[in-house]
């Protein structure tokens, strides 16, 4: 029993003693238990086994790091090895206070349940380089979001694996290449954290659901920005991926990112991601797509910001989904695109300056078809083209406001059988609608009468019955 427990008293130092007010960890593999106030201090502290400096070996073990540096003492970010602080396999661990830099994870906590990380300074983990200029791009900058095997060892700030109700809050993670990830962690709070300024996911899920991921900085997540255009190197301020269902994303800054919200698939490699909640976040200046997702189902993305990026919002290979009450102004090719979805919903929209408001398509020849859209009440200002549906069948347009757009409504052959009806079509330099023939009676039009109306359509399109747009209100 004697030598069975002898480890453990070796690891720490004397003052670990009951009567003791704090340790002091002197090598890697310090386990600890309890109530444990580590010694003010700076700790250069090694972790090539990549154990943990300091180890939560029991359940309920509370560490207190105010006032501590601890440190690895490696100053090449893409070496960094090491854990700083880790626990595996038991509950209700809490960490607060102090810093904690140069390891490949500054905190790391597999498995158990209602575990505590807060108000910890954790920046400047592992952060491989990027190399890519704007004359040389190099595809080893390119992040791998799909295989675990890969991104799990970039490290980060902190991460979660296999545990439950956790929660993250008050930390700060930055300069270096990720913040904080989820993998297989269920029931979540990650909340009030700064991770941004990090060079390729600030917050990342795995398989992980019913997290709440809310108020969160999460700005100026970038990678080979250098380049021009910039190349999509997998960079996100936020990324969901592989089953990652039923979060809820709200209220975050992902300003200034690469991509701001990115929900990832793949056939067949990954999952389906289902019934996640975007609300309320800002993503504007994205150097890519503000949010987007690709191979989702039921995703629901409510009364966001996308502002000044290249596309605001993009569905790829996506069903039943809801983009509603979302702002896009200045957007540098499409304020919304979606290829190969169908059962989308894109509703109250205010899409304002730019190219394209909303794009549905079906580009790729053994894609899914695009089908079954409804594209209501999204006010369309200011725009090349207002909406354009290429092979999309059964789409449904009611009560959109065309004002100040080139043409208002394009459409191929596919949507002829869709429904246009109750929309109001204030000015067009061009057309109103361009279509090869459509039904498009009891919409308003800003003209003087029919004829009018007619005159500004292209196409065997019947306009009958025909209202004025002052019956709408303008």
């Amino acid at each position: 029993m004697i030598l069975g427990l002898l480890p453990l008293v070796l690891a720490l130092s004397p003052t670990t003693l009951p009567d003791a007010p704090c340790i002091r960890p002197s090598r890697a593999g310090t386990q600890v238990q309890g109530e444990v106030r580590v010694c003010p201090g700076r700790y250069r502290i090694s972790d090539t086994a990549e154990r943990g400096v300091i180890i939560a070996a029991a359940s309920g073990t509370r560490i207190d790091l105010s006032g501590v540096v601890l440190e690895s003492g490696d100053s090449v970010p893409s070496r960094f090895a090491g854990i700083g602080i880790s626990s595996r396999g038991v509950d209700a661990v809490t960490i607060t206070g102090g810093t904690i830099r140069g390891y490949r994870y500054g905190i790391r906590i597999e498995g158990g349940k209602n575990h505590r990380v807060s108000s910890i300074e954790l920046s400047g983990s592992r952060r491989l380089e990027v190399r890519s200029t704007p004359a040389r791009p190099d595809s080893a900058d390119r992040l791998e979001i799909l295989r675990r095997d890969v991104f799990e060892p970039y490290g980060g700030g902190v991460l979660l694996l296999q545990t439950f109700g956790a929660s993250i809050t008050g930390i700060t993670a930055r300069g270096a290449q990720n913040g904080i990830g989820l993998i297989e962690a269920r029931n979540s709070y990650v909340a009030d954290n700064n991770v941004g300024g990090n060079t390729g996911w600030g917050i990342h899920l795995w398989r992980s659901t019913g997290n709440i991921i809310a108020r969160n900085r999460v700005d100026h997540t970038r990678r080979c920005e250098s380049q021009v255009p910039a190349s999509d190197c997998g960079a996100a301020a936020i990324l969901l991926r592989d089953a990652s269902d039923s979060n809820t994303i709200v209220d975050n800054d992902l300003t200034t990112s690469s991509f701001g919200f990115r929900l990832a698939g793949a056939r067949p490699q990954l999952r389906q991601s289902i019934g996640n909640l975007v609300h309320r976040n800002d993503a504007s200046r994205a150097l890519g797509t503000a949010f987007t997702a690709a191979y989702g189902w039921s995703n629901t993305f409510l009364e966001n910001r996308a502002d000044s990026s290249a596309i605001g919002f993009r569905l790829d290979h996506s069903g039943g989904s809801t983009v509603r009450g979302n702002t896009v102004i200045g957007s540098r090719s499409a304020a919304i695109v979606s290829d190969h979805g169908s059962d989308n919903a894109i509703v109250a929209n205010v899409l304002i300056g730019g190219s394209v408001g909303i794009r549905i398509d079906a580009p790729e020849e053994t894609g899914d078809p695009s089908r079954r859209y409804r594209i209501d009440d999204n006010v369309l200002a200011r725009l090349d083209q207002g909406v354009m549906l290429k092979k999309t069948t059964r789409a449904q347009l009611r009560g959109n406001l065309f004002d100040g757009v080139g043409d208002g409504l394009v459409l191929d052959g596919a949507g002829h059988g869709s429904e246009v009806t109750g929309n109001i079509f204030l000015r067009a330099s061009r057309w109103f609608i361009d279509a090869p023939d459509l039904t498009a009676g009891g919409n308003y039009w800003a003209t003087a009468d029919a004829s009018s109306a007619t005159a500004k359509v292209k196409g065997r399109i019947s306009i009958m019955p025909w209202k004025p747009a002052t019956a709408a209100g303008y």
